[in-house]
This record gives structure tokens, sequence and C-alpha cells, in this order.
């Protein structure tokens, strides 16, 4: 979910971010997901691009106030954009966790992380479109050592259980479907377990289970037979109506990564250019 607050600076203020790359390292608190298996380490990451839209390229910010990032469940979790626009945050809670972007008294905009496991590398990419902070891309994968990405087809499915953990195994090792935790797609439709069949061609991004082979999910997306490659139907881009939320009047066309598209789904938005 993304909300946003209009203001006429916003745009020149961002401006000299047009090229932002932020990395935020968290330190989960909590298990990550629903359902009951194997623990996994509790820290995450997520890593960002903030991008001004081209009409805002054409002027410096104004203001000289500093821009800052804080965690709406917990304000003492800040820090300020530095002037090559990068930030860190740590210590952020696993589950769900929004981004608050302020200047000064000022609210920005605001993103919201759901489904947020432990040992987890969120890379986003953000931009902002007549002054709303609008998700363009999303990608979730393991990190470091941890980080795991298989492709082939389904062999086995050995639980099949939407509202606890799924197992399935793929590439001969056992890979778990977490409710909470797991996000299953096909190029921008979601999917759900039941999708995932023996026989079908995926690709997984996820992290390896401490003391296990077992792979935890953090992304199941099922291709096309004849399908391969890791960036196989990632990189697909489509053009939506976007309804900011608490603000349906305000519609704005933008093009997103097939990743975003199921947030953007989520809260209302259309594929196709808005009408008008």
């Amino acid at each position: 979910m993304i909300r946003t607050t209009k203001n006429d600076p916003v745009t020149a203020l961002f401006a000299m971010f047009i090229a932002l790359a932020c990395a935020l390292m968290l330190a989960s608190c909590g298990s990550g997901g629903g359902g009951s298996g194997p623990a996994v380490a509790k820290s995450s990451m997520v890593v960002g691009k903030l991008a001004a839209p081209k009409s805002a390229q054409v002027a410096l910010a104004a203001s000289t106030e500093p821009v800052t990032v804080s965690v709406l469940s917990d304000p003492s979790i800040t820090t300020t954009v530095g002037t090559d626009g990068s930030f860190t945050l740590r210590g952020l809670p696993a589950g769900s966790f929004t981004l608050v972007f302020m200047q000064a008294a000022t609210e920005i905009g605001r993103l919201t992380f759901d489904e947020v496991a432990p040992n987890q590398q969120i890379t986003i990419t953000v931009q902002v479109v007549s002054n709303e902070l609008v998700l363009v891309d999303e990608d979730r994968r393991g990190i470091g050592d941890a980080g795991v990405e298989l492709e082939g087809p389904v062999q086995n499915v050995i639980v099949l259980d939407p509202a606890a953990d799924s197992r399935f195994v793929i590439q001969g090792r056992e890979v778990i479907a977490r409710p909470g935790v797991t996000a299953i797609r096909q190029g921008e439709t979601r999917k759900t377990v039941n999708d995932v069949t023996v026989g079908k061609q995926v690709h997984v991004k996820g992290t390896t289970v401490p003391d296990s082979t077992d792979v935890l999910a953090f992304e199941i997306i099922l291709q096309d037979s004849a399908s391969s490659g890791a960036g196989s139907n990632d990189d697909a881009q489509i053009t939506i109506c976007h309804v900011p939320p608490g603000n349906p009047s305000h519609k704005i066309t933008i093009t997103v990564g097939a990743s975003a598209w199921p947030a953007h789904q989520a809260h209302g938005d259309t594929k196709g250019p808005c009408p008008g």
C-alpha cells in the first residue's frame, strides 16, 4: 500500500533524487509469517531506488529542510536522507511495516511492506509522479549465502495447505510456501499454492532454512513450459491506471514491472491507461 500527501514543493524536492539508491538494514523481531515450520535467521534488508519524474528534473529543491524516513509503528526508528539520496534503517519489524517520508512537518508519502520474512532482501524502485509516491518495481530474495534461487518443474507436492505450510520438491530440494511470506504469481497475475502443480515450470526465490537444505520461498513465479533463465517473466512492463489510496479522484497512468502489479491490484488499480 502506498499513501501520499499532496504538496507542490515535493516535486522540486525530489528533482535532486533522480538516481536515489537507498539501503535499509532490518533486524526483525518475529517469525515473519504464519504457519508452523522451522525458524530462520532473523535479519532482513530493503534496497531501494527513488526517482523523480522527468518533469521534475528542470529544477533543484528550493527547500533546505532534510528529508527523513521513519517507521510508522515506531517513530524512534528514523534516519535522515543523505545528500546523495541514500539512507539506512535498522531494527525494522518482520511481518509488516510502513515507512513514512517527511520534509520538516510535511509528509511526502508512505510505503507499506507486507509479507516481510526474516533473512529477506527486498529490492524496490519507487517514483514520484504528480506528487504521488508510486511503487514501480519490487524483487524479493534471500540475503548473501542464505539466498537461493531454483528453477525447474515441480517434481512432487508433499503437502498442500493454503492455511499453513505447503511443501514442494523442486530441483531435488524441499520448498516451503508459507502464508504471509510466500508470494505466488504468473506474470502480473496472483496465484495460490493450488496452482503449483506437478510438472509446472517455476522460478523460486527464497532462503535456506538453517540446519537443513529446505528453502523458505519468498516468491514462486509460475512460468510457461518453455520459459527459462532467472529473469523469465520478471522484466515485463505493464501500463496501469493507478488509483492513489484515499484519493480516488486523482487517477494517474503509470508503467510498472510485473512484480509490482499484485500490490497495485490489491488496492484497486486497473490494467491499461486511465480513461480520458
